[in-house]
């Protein structure tokens, strides 16, 4: 039982913590509008972070290895909590290759949620990834 206590509320916690970013988001999107860059969201994402008190990481570099050497290096926007992965997008859509990078993203430190935020729609577009 204690078991099904833990991993009900690292769920709940992982629920918070998604509406928590989303609302940050939304409040970004709100007072900005359409138009500007991942760079200038980002800023305006994590001043907001600041604001509500939302411990974060940005610019997160990860190295993506692959058996034993490093494949490369990412950069991730951002890291809240150290559990949830948060990337900006402002294209038209989302595709299915922003869904699947995000995913293998996640697989490659280890990490089971992130969000898409897409800024450049009237309604702010924002998929979530687990």
């Amino acid at each position: 039982m204690r078991d099904g206590k833990l991993t009900i509320k690292s769920e709940f916690s992982v629920q918070s913590l998604q509406k928590q970013v989303m609302e940050a988001a939304l409040e970004v999107h709100k007072n900005m509008g359409l138009g500007f860059g991942r760079q200038e969201y980002g800023r305006a994402l994590a001043h907001e972070f600041g604001l509500r008190d939302i411990p974060f990481e940005s610019q997160k570099s990860i190295k993506l290895s692959y058996k034993g050497s490093v494949a490369g290096e990412y950069d991730l926007d951002f890291v809240v909590r150290d559990s949830l992965v948060v990337t900006i997008a402002t294209g038209e859509h989302l595709s299915e290759m922003d869904e699947s990078k995000l995913r293998s993203l996640l697989k490659a430190i280890k990490l089971k949620e992130g969000l898409i935020v897409n800024f450049s729609k009237d309604i702010l577009e924002i998929k979530t990834i687990d």
